[in-house]
């Protein structure tokens, strides 16, 4: 948590130790600086000074660098007063400093740091818990004379007898009067010594101390003596608590992380000295009085969290961490801000932006408006499978209590009311009392699940809240329901089960009552589209759609494509459990306000156009209605039992399906069928959805009603629908007319005969409606469904082989389209290219006389024409590609300069002249163009609808780009020439590579890209022209320097001459590339490049030093370095001997030692390489061992040591003791997880060597398994 925007990260964890009075402060010098006293180096520089040592002796020697620059590699000043004591004696030394610390510091603002500290440090009495290695009594203020517990050395408190360390302890001495005889300080090295290692008093009270309490060091640097002596001291063995002891240090985060990383201590971080001091005096106020400033901090969530800052909403988020202030939160008044829940909750606050629609749409950022100061950003794909995310302050934390009896096998409790963490259940009150806010239903839509005792309490409120309004209730009710579903959580694999059951034990009742229950409807409820993907809807609950939440759906009895038999004897117990689902649906269905839902046709067979789209939840329907026909056929009565009951009313399902009842005779008897038209509702009988049904019926069973019935009904039908309401009445008129026709039109058609006057009418209507079609009629029961097909082409010039040459192109333009709903696009010209190309380039030619040049057909002409056409018309079509005007070559660039690429070798043997000669049009013509010519055209990436940020100066652009491939024609002319060692590029062909260089826009760019790549090539043919034009551009700071790389990284290496010149780039090379956005991670071809040099060209010119590459290996990212480790694995895979050869010296001479590499990530990736090792596994273990550190690890890198590959037995049972090392060397003292395959390892392990039961290691891996 921070203070302040620019304080440092202080740990929750240490905040909380500290209010329950369980933290110790450890004081250095930079505590008392502020004060007046001096610092080590100022100290050191007063009392030689006072002595004034020869220039040349070895105290001065010693000391001068420290005037220069603090630096690692000065001589230790504890070691220079070791010189000093010997030189000028230990009393006499040491009094002249208790006169340097003696100085009256009246005139300073002295103290104010001391006491910060004092109060921070504070335990449950109010006293003061501090350690100091200073000497000064700065601690000790006038007014705490007699109250104050003073301890100094060796009269320290002994921990061990339960005495507290109230007070101040001076570990190395307290400033005695100037008058005192003795002045014991631990001053020098040797004093140090003694006091840590030899006689170690200090060293063992630390120890105890730390055994107690958490230590915090504050005004210390990393290297100061005192650290290095106590650190030493600790015997610190990298499997330390770093919990127990902090440090404050200044520099950025990364860097003191790493600093005190390797001392076995948490570094906090902070910018500036001031920084560090006014957030002290923050937490002092809190420590003060820590209920008082939870409650201050619970008053800033009262106020929307996107008013506030990142580190406030932060200290809003530590307070929720601890069960005291998730109560106080749930209890403020007014209730904190609903959006609270979107901090709380990582997933939301993590997630990716979200837009609206429109050309001004808005774009909501949660990590801006809901993110914490200490949150990850940008959090990989690879991260997130890994469980990486931000803290989520909804799920339980290790701080938090674990109900006993939420964990039994025996006695559950019951639902709703199970057992909870007390800070859960703190903040599931404040839900409840918010549930009249829409955000908080925006967020229970995002959740797979929620807890059962929260799903209580919100429907307890819905019972009891009277303020909430019908809406909200109904709302919360559906959402309430669809977290209540077990399977809204899960993959379903009911029907597969079910098939199963079916299978093995048929129709039984228990079937029956479970094919009831699964298939029962379920609502599902998605996230929403659009802005509210990741911003809460702020419209008050009579003013939200159902789409500002959620997408709410419903689902019905997913059968997976599959069959299931149904015997006759069950047909109608299956039909009468589907009838009911069906009901449940359409119930669902209106709840969730859904307004427009496609059911499948009962007709599935008749006047179909294209393919029915249906839905997955009505699909169920088109196997209700195959069973119906079945129970129709076998007995007809209890079908019309079923029908019967069927309502009209129902718009869903069963109108439909009621009206396709009425077609089947041997159920309904055409008078009761007549009938029943008659009574439909005006609703009913216009309903678009139930046309065919109705109309499929009329015109089927029109001749068994008798003339009356018919009469009526067509009357009935002429009359037309009601206005609805979106109509005026001059459209209603106009749509009456046209329905109705339309309808009474069909029925004609299909032979039902109207009477005279009736038909005499509907003549009337149809002749009052313009442009009518009988069409009109026959396609109201036609299924217009999507059709999907193969866009193929048609090329048969049939139609232009015959006409004349000036009649081709406008011919060509009419078949040179697709016509809508077709899936053939006719290219007749295309086919005129291939079968007559002469006629072709006639007819184009002609049109070149009118100054048109129709790109389409230029395009066919150019990529179509044979290529053994006779050599004169040859000649004639290049000459016309040579005098295309400037505008034309623009239009027609991507073609042409794809033609040069791929034709201009056999062009320059067919004719230089006239090769040059096209190719120098096609230049003059991009050139005379807009920076938009010289475009590549390779568009903008788009992932998941969002356009990729990256650079298009890049290879991949270049070779897509009309300069890229104009500088392609070129080389690809050059090396026509069969150009030898220093045979020179000839100059007409240097001058066109030099005027590609100037092109305007990505031109420049693309030209360089493409010939840079050849760089290699080059320098052999034309050294001196390519040292003077091509290589500088490699120097970083030169303007094309970025695609000059992307197009020389893409070769295999850099020649033995060329890397002997390029080196020094080569080394700063990886961190230059990663400051780029390139599609493409060239670094890694980089960081191979540099591997070869110095595995196979070891310290030669051009090759690199062990100094060399450690330096490259350290300017890696972590990542980089992994994959390095991976292609360590390919060298040693791929060349012969190249484990013991290669790969073993290289990690044992040149991977650098700093434990900072040792990451999660690197101890993978040596995993992964020792898993391919085979016969080589214990000598390449040997090597990387000293590279292995315990790690947890949440996938799964040891596959190989318990599997088989092929006929290679697993790595645990080829060596069993080397695994058995590995595994102990990688694995923690503590798991907090259960560890994922060292089980079954150590099975194998013993298994393969039974010897190794009594190892030490096993025995210690053996029982973190199995007390996980």
């Amino acid at each position: 948590m921070k203070f302040y925007a620019s304080g440092p990260s202080i740990p929750d964890v240490l905040l909380e130790r500290c209010d329950a009075g369980r933290v110790v402060f450890l004081c250095g010098a930079g505590v008392s600086i502020p004060s007046g006293m001096p610092t080590f180096i100022g100290l050191t520089q007063y009392v030689i000074e006072f002595f004034g040592p020869p220039d040349d002796s070895e105290i001065m020697t010693s000391f001068l660098p420290w005037l220069i620059r603090e630096s690692d590699s000065n001589v230790p000043l504890d070691q220079i007063f070791n010189l000093l004591h010997l030189e000028y004696g230990k009393d006499e030394v040491n009094a002249l400093v208790t006169e340097r610390l003696s100085v009256s510091l009246e005139g300073h603002d002295f103290g104010r740091e001391h006491n910060l500290i004092k109060r921070i440090s504070s335990s449950q009495g109010g006293m003061p818990q501090i350690v100091t290695t200073n000497f000064d009594r700065l601690f000790e203020l006038p007014g705490d004379a007699g109250q104050l517990k003073l301890h100094v050395p060796p009269a320290f408190p002994n921990l061990n007898f339960g005495l507290n360390i109230e007070g101040v302890t001076y570990l190395h001495g307290r400033l005695v009067d100037t008058t005192a005889e003795s002045h014991p300080y631990v001053l020098s090295s040797a004093d140090f010594g003694r006091a840590y290692l030899s006689e170690g008093w200090a060293t063992n009270f630390i120890r105890h101390l730390l055994e107690r309490y958490t230590v915090v060091l504050v005004g210390y640097k990393a290297e100061d003596p005192p650290v290095k002596y106590l650190l030493q001291g600790l015997n610190h063995d990298g499997q330390y608590d770093r919990s127990k002891l902090y440090a404050f240090d200044r520099g950025t985060v990364d860097d003191v992380e790493v600093k005190w990383r390797d001392r076995g201590v948490t570094g906090i971080a902070y910018s500036d000295h001031s920084d560090l001091w006014k957030s002290m005096e923050a937490w002092a106020e809190r420590s003060d009085d820590p209920r008082r400033w939870r409650l201050s901090t619970i008053a800033k969530s009262q106020r929307d969290p996107k008013e506030l800052m990142p580190h406030e909403r932060g200290q809003v988020a530590h307070v929720l961490r601890t069960v005291q202030g998730a109560r106080a939160f749930s209890e403020a008044e007014p209730v904190p801000h609903p959006e609270w829940i979107c901090v709380m909750d990582a997933n939301v606050r993590s997630g990716e932006k979200s837009s609206g629609y429109g050309s001004e749409r808005e774009t909501f950022d949660p990590v801006f408006h809901y993110g914490l100061d200490d949150d990850l950003i940008d959090i990989s794909e690879n991260e997130r499978r890994q469980g990486v995310t931000n803290d989520n302050l909804l799920v339980w934390r290790e701080e938090d209590d674990n109900p006993h009896d939420f964990h039994r096998l025996g006695g559950r409790q019951m639902e709703g009311l199970e057992s909870t963490p007390k800070r859960l259940g703190h903040l599931i009150s404040w839900i409840c009392k918010c549930i009249n806010s829409p955000v908080l239903a925006w967020w229970a839509v995002r959740q797979n699940g929620l807890h059962p005792r929260l799903l209580h309490q919100i429907q307890w409120h819905l019972r009891h809240s009277k303020p909430l309004s019908e809406r909200a209730r109904h709302l919360w009710r559906l959402l309430v329901e669809h977290h209540q579903d077990p399977r809204n959580r899960r993959w379903n694999s009911e029907w597969f089960d079910f098939k199963n059951l079916i299978d093995a034990e048929g129709w039984t009742p228990n079937a029956l009552r479970e094919f009831r229950r699964f298939a029962t409807p379920k609502l599902q409820i998605s996230l929403p589209s659009g802005l509210g993907k990741s911003m809460p809807p702020s419209a008050s609950w009579e003013e939200i759609d159902f789409d500002d939440l959620g997408r709410f759906e419903v689902a019905f009895l997913d059968r997976h494509n599959e069959e299931l038999q149904v015997p006759d004897s069950q047909l109608s117990q299956v039909l009468g459990i589907l009838e009911h689902q069906l009901t449940v649906v359409s119930s669902l269905l209106e709840d969730v306000d859904i307004k427009f839902f496609d059911t499948p046709t009962c007709y599935p067979g008749r006047d179909i156009g294209g393919r029915e789209r249906v839905t997955s939840t009505a699909e169920p329907m088109i196997w209700f209605v195959q069973l119906f026909d079945r129970m129709a056929s076998t007995w007809p009565e209890v079908a019309r039992a079923h029908a019967t009951i069927w309502s009209m009313d129902e718009q869903f399902f069963f109108r439909k399906l009621k009206l396709y009842a009425f077609s089947k005779v041997d159920i309904f008897d055409a008078d009761h069928v007549a009938q029943a038209v008659l009574d439909l509702s005006q609703e009913a009988l216009w309903d678009t959805d139930v046309v065919r049904e109705l109309l499929f019926l009329l015109s089927d069973r029109w001749a068994e009603f008798s003339t009356e019935y018919q009469r009526r009904i067509a009357e009935r039908i002429i009359a037309g629908p009601d206005q609805q309401s979106h109509w005026s009445n001059e459209e209603f008129h106009k749509a009456r007319d046209r329905i109705a026709a339309k309808y009474a039109r069909y029925l004609e058609i299909q032979g039902c005969n109207l009477a005279g006057d009736l038909s005499q009418r509907l003549k009337e209507v149809i002749s009052g409606i313009s442009e009518w079609s009988d069409g009109w009629a026959t396609s109201t029961v036609t299924i217009h469904g999507s059709r999907v097909g193969w866009v193929g082409t048609d090329e048969a010039p049939d139609k232009l082989m015959n006409v004349s040459v000036n009649e081709v192109i406008p011919k060509a333009k009419e078949d040179h389209q697709r016509d809508f709903g077709s899936f053939t696009d006719k290219r007749p010209f295309a086919g005129l290219v291939k079968a007559n190309p002469r006629k072709a380039l006639s007819a184009l030619t002609l049109e070149g006389k009118r100054g048109e040049y129709p790109s389409e057909f230029w395009n066919s002409m150019i990529n179509d024409l044979p290529a053994d056409i006779p050599p004169r018309l040859k000649r004639l079509f290049i000459n016309r590609l040579a005098r295309l005007p400037n505008v034309v070559v623009v239009e027609l660039r991507y073609v042409l300069t794809r033609w040069l690429e791929q034709n201009i070798r056999s062009v320059l043997d067919f004719d230089s002249a006239l090769a040059w000669a096209v190719y120098d049009n096609v230049v003059d013509g991009i050139f005379s163009g807009d920076a938009d010519a010289t475009e590549s055209g390779v568009g903008e990436v788009h992932r998941d609808g969002k356009a990729v940020e990256r650079s298009r100066r890049t290879y991949n652009y270049a070779i897509n780009g009309p300069i890229g491939m104009c500088a392609e024609a070129l080389l690809h002319a050059l090396s026509s020439n069969q150009q030898g060692a220093n045979s020179l590029i000839p100059a007409n062909i240097k001058s066109r590579v030099e005027r590609l260089f100037s092109a305007q826009g990505e031109g420049a760019d693309h030209a360089v890209s493409i010939v840079v790549r050849e760089l290699n090539w080059l320098m052999f043919v034309d050294p001196i022209w390519t040292k003077h034009n091509l290589i500088p551009m490699l120097s970083f700071d030169h303007p094309v320097a970025e695609p000059a790389w992307s197009g020389f990284l893409h070769v295999d290496m850099p020649a033995p001459g060329l890397a002997e010149v390029i080196k020094p780039l080569l080394l700063n090379l990886i961190p230059w590339i990663n400051g780029l956005s390139w599609e493409r991670d060239l670094s890694q071809v980089a960081s191979q490049w540099l591997g070869l040099m110095r595995i196979f060209h070891p310290d030669s010119p051009s090759g690199l030093t062990r100094s060399e590459i450690r330096s490259v290996l350290r300017d890696m990212s972590d990542d980089e370095r992994n994959q390095f480790i991976f292609w360590l694995g390919l060298v040693g895979r791929k060349n012969e001997n190249g484990w013991v050869e290669h790969v073993i010296p290289f990690i044992n001479m040149d991977w650098p030692r700093e434990r900072r590499y040792r990451t999660s990530a690197s101890i993978k990736a040596w995993i992964g390489l020792l898993d391919d090792t085979g016969e080589y596994f214990p000598k390449v273990y040997e090597a990387v061992k000293k590279f292995l550190v315990p790690v947890e690890i949440s996938d799964h890198p040891f596959y190989r040591f318990t599997l088989d590959v092929g006929e290679e037995k697993p790595i645990a049972v080829l060596h069993p003791e080397v695994t058995l090392d590995l595994m102990h060397a990688v694995t923690p003292q503590v798991l907090t997880r259960a560890p994922y395959e060292l089980s079954s390892i150590l099975a194998l392990v013993v298994e393969s060597a039974p010897s190794l039961q009594s190892d030490t290691r096993y025995l210690r891996l053996i029982e973190l398994v199995e007390t996980s």
